[in-house]
């Protein structure tokens, strides 16, 4: 597996947990996702550095931490978004999460698999193509209260199928 491959995997792994870490801390949206695209820049650029001995996700949230401070120095105005002590008690509450979120994310990716039909597609609309309740039912002809019902069943169905997995997982040695 060449170096590339290496990174895309190890990326989309680690990914949601670098979005949730800025996201915790950055109050923009835009700002969150531009800081996001950074930090993927910066990890591939130096990722023949990367000790694999260490965990992706910690190194990963270490680069962020260094992003977020330098837009603090850049936004001084929002100085409360940007707080160093807090900015690393959040780093090190997500690198100390990580491994739970890694597992997580794993399992729901798993789950996911496993739903088909309307509640798939509803799923997608959703969360892919981030449309409210009152657009996915005039797109696929339903009301919007069956909607909800079916996201929220769903979602109880995947949330179950996440903690029977995680489960499992601390079974096995």
């Amino acid at each position: 597996m060449d170096n590339h491959e290496q990174f895309t995997r190890r990326w989309t792994e680690a990914q949601p947990i670098v979005a949730g870490y800025i996201n915790a801390v950055v109050a923009d949206f835009q700002e969150a996702e531009d800081l996001l695209q950074n930090v993927a820049v910066i990890l591939l650029r130096k990722f023949p550095e990367y000790d694999a001995q260490r965990p992706f996700v910690a190194w990963a949230i270490g680069i962020a931490k260094r992003e977020l401070l330098m837009a603090r120095r850049h936004h001084a105005r929002n100085f409360l978004c940007y707080q160093a002590d807090l900015l690393e008690r959040i780093s090190e509450a997500y690198q100390e999460l990580a491994p739970e979120f890694e597992d997580r994310s794993r399992a729901l990716r798993d789950c996911l698999r496993s739903v088909k039909g309307r509640a798939g597609e509803l799923l997608r609309l959703r969360y892919e193509e981030s449309l409210k309740p009152n657009a996915i039912a005039t797109r696929v002809g339903i009301a919007v209260v069956a909607v909800r019902v079916m996201l929220s069943r769903t979602r109880a169905t995947l949330r179950e199928c996440i903690e029977r997995k995680l489960k499992l997982q601390k079974v096995r040695p």
